[in-house]
């Protein structure tokens, strides 16, 4: 195998389609710090399957995608392909042609999907490392060292370096197929055990079921017994209760016809008793008229008695009233003259009053007009002081507000100039903050622009999945319908070939064959016959009973089977030698016949002497006219015709069908074939179904993870596109705020100004206020001492009113109590004169009423004695009537009870109808009801049954058939068929039973054969190994010894590796005591011996010689060109030693940041 070729596409820093064309020898990697060089080892090693992203220097395995720059966009996936010659196709058979050109491709998406493909085809990540697998370029391999991997090696545990022995002695692949082997070891004796326990289950099901079945069965033909006896039984039931509802109508319809002579006579009686009857009724309609008529008159004389009962009360009521009205008169005129004398003394009084208030009221108005004087020369003064106060006041206040004002723009101009100086700084402040938000808005959109392509690129790729996802459940469904269709007619061919089987083999069959071993039976006569379909039939009938004779190896086998048979009294049976006498054919062949019988017949090999001598006598013809004619030839041979029918020797002719033992034979080699094939089908197709189920289940995986990555995506393209729309907001807010800034600027330095200004102007109005507050406090102390002197005349004088204002409210409230007084008699004089005329009115109506009153009594009394007459005469027709009535009521009652007479007969008759309609009715649903139970519990009608006698003792026997099924209790007759399929599961099981024990022997067996294999391929590998490491650390060390020592020599399979290392000059020593230079070589050494035994293909190197002096890199890079005649070596490096010993230089660079760049060149060039 050689590496041809490495490409990148996307992978780290590796932005665009970047090819490393790999030629034999030595290839140095060079360049500066940070240019990406460690990416091409990087590219190796997860191209070749690494699947840690710790391993790749990141933290997530989608960081090995290429994550953009200033200048250029993120990229989708990462692409590595690896081209090699000398190796096969791994998904195809390419024959002995090594050296086919091989690529293996690794790609991976942002979506987190990945791809592996060889030769551009699909594949799985096994295939890759099995192509790799022994070649020494894998990915836990050491052919792929950093520095820190070199360190490793002798730092690592003993167990850790066994890798190496590994490699050189080639048993990957043992290892390999070892834990494969394990891993079915272990899945086989799980499933042992699971079988084990279903055996178990169905055996101890089977054991249950038996008992069951067996009853099962009992219980059937007990059954089958009391159904005949039962349905006998119903039948002479269904007879006895069809003529039992013969009689019934009989009776029924003779007493129906009896009950309608005697309901016509009782309707004519009902008839003419109903017209009596409604006479009556007239006639006593007209006699309660006649009462009414006299309760009517009888109830109105009564009304008016007490009519003039109450007229007369009212009358002598009315007469007391007017008594009582005359004396209330009088007293009314006794009470009106003495309030008329109390009122005149009362106006006396009240003029005397009036007269001295006057008095009093003329000397209170010259007191007014005197006090009305002072009060206004009073009045005058005071506003004059309170004017100069007021004017004081406001001085004082304007002064002080000036002051104020004065000291507010003071400090409202230094407010100015501190807001002046803080607007500035804001001004500033937002005008750098505005440069930030712009470039923010830049970064924004350049991230939604590198979102969107991403969401549209995976959406693209989430319609090709979808696409592909719906043709692979299309065909998954197909697979589906065409596995159930192939297993539902596997099952049809065993259900088919099981019943072949059982019409084969007749009982006298099986008993024989479960003897077959003491027999000696080797085979039966149809199992080595094999006849063409035509011919069937007439070897077969020819052979008759012999059909299913057994061959047996000798004479005396065939009497120990007839000894069988007898003993066992099981049938007749045919017996044949396996090595019998040769009989000749027959000597006569007459014309007409198709041929002779045997030579039709295919035997198996070793059988050809017995279907010769069965047939060599039987001639086959087309039809028994051709044999009949024949037969008068007088041939002596069997003639038998392609039907079936035989001609004997005898003349006697034999017809009709066979069993078609051939034919069933030959059907069962078909369908067993046709089994094989089709189970051959149906492991193609679940290989098939699991494969595109797998890749469903991939499809769906990765549409999830697309359509999440999507959704992801879209979430953070919102939030940007917020943040973007937040960020123009804040410049707009911020745009806003500069303008507003410099207006407030402007406006400040005019506030200020005009602030200056006013200062200047309220201080000379201030000095002019000081002096205008003086004099006028002077005019108004002058004005106060005038004032204090005029109040206190003022005081006296309004002292003598009030006491004159007393004297004349004291008079007013005599005066006015007297006129109160005087109302009040006025009032009750007035009120006396109402009553006194409403009292004589009253004394005429009442008068008026009690003439009214006995005007109605005499009317009322006249009224009486006309009643009275009236009623008279309706008495006497009243009593007439009634006897009439009477008269008519007799008549009735004799109608009557003829009519009772009559409806009891009838009842009677109803009665014995309803009783035979009930027994009707009975009857035909007790027939009813016999015939439903046995269609439904027999499936019979009952009509079509034949009588047969029923028997004495066919009861008794009913009887002790059900007493015999209930002792049997709950049956399941599904049992039987249960029992069936679980001996058919059970003979399955064991035979996988069988089949898992045979497989873990067998892998038990390959796990030794491959531990031994291995054994002895590390132990001559180590070796060999320790042998070439001493040589190779002289060579690089320049001297000095080395060892390599087994931790564990007993068990090879596990031991560990120990280095012992004695550089130049130095005593044996741990290699955990040694420099970083000699640690090193010291792993170098180790590494380059592995090579010399087992050449890897490729070695890449990453800065190995770092820790090495110039006289070590010497010797490395005289070791590095003794081997590259076999391997491929990579080195990346900084040192020029080891350049100078390169055949070819590759130059990375990174003139644009996070971009790497690929420079080639040949050594001669360098």
């Amino acid at each position: 195998m050689r590496i041809e070729k490495i490409e990148l596409i996307g992978f780290k820093s590796f932005s665009e389609r970047t090819a490393f064309n790999l030629h034999p020898g030595i290839t140095c990697i060079v360049g500066p710090n940070g240019c990406g060089k460690s990416n091409i080892v990087d590219s190796f090693r997860w191209v070749l399957g690494e699947q840690s992203a710790k391993s790749l220097r990141g933290e997530k395995m989608e960081e090995v995608i290429f994550n953009g720059s200033a200048t250029k966009k993120p990229k989708g996936m990462a692409e590595v392909t690896l081209v090699m010659s000398g190796i096969g196709d791994p998904t195809q058979d390419n024959g002995d042609d090594a050296q086919n050109m091989t690529s293996v491709t690794r790609r991976l998406y942002r979506s987190g999907e990945s791809e592996y493909m060889a030769n551009k085809a699909v594949c799985r990540l096994k295939d890759i490392k099995d192509l790799f697998l022994d070649t020494g370029l894998e990915v836990k391999s050491y052919s792929i060292l950093e520095q820190d991997r070199i360190a490793a090696i002798l730092s690592s545990k003993p167990q850790d370096r066994r890798f190496l022995i590994e490699e050189v002695a080639g048993v990957m692949k043992y290892k390999v197929r070892r834990t494969e082997a394990q891993n079915k070891l272990e899945a086989s004796r799980f499933n042992l055990q699971r079988i084990n326990d279903i055996v178990s289950e169905v055996k101890r099901q089977i054991n249950a079921l038996d008992r069951q079945a067996k009853k099962a069965e009992r219980y059937k033909k007990l059954s089958a017994e009391m159904r005949a006896i039962e349905l006998k039984v119903a039948k002479k039931d269904y007879q006895d209760l069809k003529e039992s509802l013969e009689k019934i109508l009989t009776e029924y319809n003779a007493l129906k016809e009896n009950e309608a002579l005697k309901r016509a006579e009782l309707t004519g009686i009902e008839n003419t008793t109903e017209k009596d009857r409604i006479e009556l009724l007239e006639k006593e309609k007209f006699l309660e008229t006649l009462q009414q008529e006299f309760r009517d008159i009888e109830k109105a004389i009564a009304e008016t008695e007490r009519l003039i009962a109450v007229s007369n009360t009212d009358s002598d009521n009315l007469k007391e009233y007017l008594v009582k009205l005359h004396s209330q008169k009088n007293e009314f005129g006794t009470k009106r003259a003495e309030l008329s004398q109390k009122q005149e003394e009362l106006k006396s009084i009240e003029i005397k009053l009036s007269a001295d208030i006057e008095g009093l009221k003329e000397e209170l108005k010259a007191k007014n007009d005197l006090i009305e004087t002072l009060e206004n020369e009073l009045g005058e003064k005071e506003n004059i002081v309170e004017a100069n106060r007021r004017e004081i006041f406001r001085i004082s206040e304007e002064l002080s507000n000036l002051r104020n004002e004065t000291g507010r723009m003071q400090a409202s101009l230094e407010a100015l100039e501190r807001k002046e100086a803080a607007l500035i700084k804001e001004s500033e402040d937002s005008r750098r903050a505005l440069n930030e938000i712009d470039s923010s808005i830049n970064d924004v959109e350049g991230s939604l622009r590198n979102k969107n392509n991403d969401i549209l690129m995976l959406n693209e790729k989430k319609g090709l999945y979808i696409s592909e996802l719906s043709s692979a459940r299309e065909k998954t469904e197909n697979l589906r319908n065409q596995l159930s269709g192939t297993k539902e007619d596997i099952a049809s061919n065993i259900s088919r070939l099981e019943s072949l089987r059982e019409l084969i083999l007749d009982a006298p069959t099986r008993e024989i064959l479960s003897e077959g071993s003491n027999l000696h039976i080797i085979s039966s006569l149809s199992d080595i016959l094999s006849v063409e379909p035509e011919y069937e039939k007439a070897v077969e009938n020819a052979l008759s009973e012999k059909i299913n004779s057994f061959i047996l190896k000798s004479p005396e086998d065939i009497e120990l089977a007839n000894s069988t048979l007898k003993a066992k009294g099981i049938g007749r049976m045919a017996f044949m030698p396996l090595a019998p006498k040769a009989v000749e054919d027959a000597a006569d062949v007459p014309a007409g016949i198709i041929g002779r019988a045997a030579d039709f017949v295919k035997v198996d090999a070793g059988f050809a002497g017995i279907a010769k001598n069965l047939l060599s006598n039987v001639l086959i013809v087309k039809d028994l006219r051709t044999a009949l004619a024949i037969r008068e030839s007088g041939t002596k041979a069997l003639l038998v015709t392609l039907d079936g029918e035989i001609s004997e020797p005898s003349g006697a002719v034999i017809g009709g069908e066979g069993r078609g033992v051939l034919k069933r034979k030959r059907e069962i080699r078909e369908i067993e074939e046709t089994i094989e094939q089709k189970k051959i089908f149906i492991a193609r197709m679940q290989e098939d179904f699991n494969r595109l189920q797998l890749g469903i289940a991939e499809k769906e995986s990765g549409i999830r993870d697309i359509e999440s990555v999507i959704v992801n995506t879209e979430k953070e393209m919102s939030l940007s596109k917020l943040t973007s729309e937040n960020y123009r907001e804040e410049k707009e807010r911020i745009d806003r705020k500069l303008a507003y800034l410099s207006i407030e600027l402007e406006e400040i330095a005019r506030e200020k100004e005009a602030v200056k200004k006013l200062l200047l102007e309220k201080e000379t109005v201030i000095n002019a206020g000081e002096s205008k507050k003086h004099i006028t406090e002077k005019d108004m102390s002058d004005l106060l001492a005038t004032i204090t002197l005029e109040k206190t005349n003022y005081e006296e004088q309004r002292a003598h009113i009030t006491d004159l204002r007393l004297s004349i409210t004291s008079l007013s409230e005599k005066t006015e109590s007297i006129q109160k007084e005087k109302d009040t008699t006025g009032a009750a004089i007035e009120e006396l004169l109402q009553k006194n005329t409403s009292v004589d009115e009253e004394i005429m109506s009442v008068e008026d009423r009690i003439a009214q009153r006995e005007k109605e009594t005499g009317g009322h009394q006249a009224k009486i004695k006309g009643m009275v007459l009236n009623a008279d005469g309706l008495r006497e027709k009243i009593s007439a009537k009634k006897e009439t009535i009477e008269q008519n009521n007799q008549k009735l009652l004799a109608y009557e009870q003829g009519i009772k007479t009559l409806r009891h007969d009838v009842d009677s008759l109803s009665a014995k109808i309803s009783e035979l309609d009930i027994e009707k009715t009975e009857h035909r649903m007790r027939l009813e009801n016999l015939t439903e139970n046995i269609r439904q519990n027999y499936g019979a009608e009952i009509d079509t049954l034949d009588a047969e006698p029923l028997l004495p003792e066919d009861e008794e026997r009913l009887n002790e058939l059900r007493t015999k099924i209930q002792e049997l209790g709950q049956v399941n007759l599904g049992t039987l068929e249960e029992y069936e399929e679980l001996s058919t599961r059970y003979e399955f099981l064991s035979k996988q039973q069988e089949d898992l024990s045979k497989s873990i022997a067998e892998l038990e067996e390959a796990i030794t054969k491959i531990n031994s294999t291995t054994k002895k391929k590390l132990r001559e590998a180590f070796e060999e190994l320790k042998v070439k490491f001493s040589d190779v650390f002289v060579k690089l060390f320049g001297g000095g010894k080395a060892e390599l020592i087994m931790t564990d020599e007993n068990n090879i399979l596990e031991t560990g590796i120990d280095i012992i290392a004695q550089p130049p000059g130095k005593k044996f020593q741990n290699i955990t005591l040694m420099s970083g230079g000699e640690k090193a070589l010291t792993a170098l050494s180790l590494l380059f011996a592995s090579f010399l035994i087992k050449p890897t293909p490729l070695c890449i190197l990453d800065e190995a010689d770092a820790p090495l002096d110039d006289s070590n890199t010497a010797r490395f890079a005289n070791m590095l060109r003794e081997l590259s005649n076999a391997i491929q070596f990579i080195v990346i490096t900084h040192n020029r030693v080891t350049m100078e010993a390169s055949d070819y230089i590759y130059g990375i660079t990174m003139e644009e940041p996070g971009i790497s760049k690929v420079i080639s060149m040949q050594l001669s060039e360098a």
